[in-house]
């Protein structure tokens, strides 16, 4: 059963678990473990200290094999073994390892939409379902979605495109627990206008079969010694 050491930049809300995810901290690019069924539940990713994974956590995970999907293909099936916390959090010595994953846009995974149809991956699979991006001008905005339930969105600006995509990250969103419906700046919602956010987007898993949406997995607020 392999070993893996990544550096934790996703640990997303999906409705019946957490989609984790990192790169590589030898440079080799992006995994998600998955189950047969997609999610994680707590089980497959609680560290041994009994703790939940932390955005830029260094953490030791065990894998079994990859099962990439068309529209997914940094998949891994989970493994057994309990993974392990190396370092919380990462020194800033990983900043450039972030750095080389950085996405400019305009484009994500191929077009400026916030959405893609499944049919599309099967004439061509994605390049990847995974990426980093610095957003621009963002607002946070609280509505409800179309299933009736509270949604907090992100909007904002990569390369001169806007950007309106939903953040699964659920630190983030309780973070915006105390706001009302209604859209709001950084600076309204307690970020300074020194704090350097990071977004990981995601293309996440089928809905209802037919459409991939875009998402904001994480809000990371880098530490001010990263550069």
């Amino acid at each position: 059963m392999p070993g893996f050491e990544i550096i934790c930049l996703a640990n997303s809300r999906k409705p019946s678990g957490r989609c984790i995810a990192g790169l590589r901290t030898k440079g080799e690019g992006w995994i998600r473990p998955v189950t047969k069924d997609g999610a994680l539940s707590r089980r497959h990713y609680v560290l041994e200290n009994n703790t939940d994974p932390m955005l830029l956590d260094i953490l030791r995970i065990h894998l079994q094999t990859p099962v990439p999907k068309p529209y997914q293909p940094e998949n891994w099936l989970v493994g057994a073994k309990p993974w392990s916390l190396i370092q919380r959090p990462a020194e800033d010595k990983y900043s450039y390892l972030l750095n080389q994953y950085i996405n400019v846009g305009p484009e994500l995974f191929g077009d400026t939409s916030d959405r893609i149809k499944v049919e599309e991956f099967t004439i061509t699979p994605a390049k990847a379902s995974l990426t980093l991006i610095f957003p621009i001008n963002v607002r946070w905005q609280i509505t409800t979605s179309y299933t009736g339930n509270r949604q907090t969105r992100a909007w904002f600006l990569l390369n001169g495109v806007h950007y309106d995509l939903v953040v699964t990250d659920p630190l983030w969103e309780d973070k915006l627990k105390p706001f009302t419906h209604g859209i709001y700046s950084s600076e309204q919602i307690g970020l300074k206008k020194e704090q350097r956010v990071l977004f990981t987007i995601s293309l996440g898993g089928p809905l209802r079969g037919e459409i991939c949406f875009k998402l904001v997995a994480a809000v990371i607020i880098l530490p001010s010694t990263w550069h």
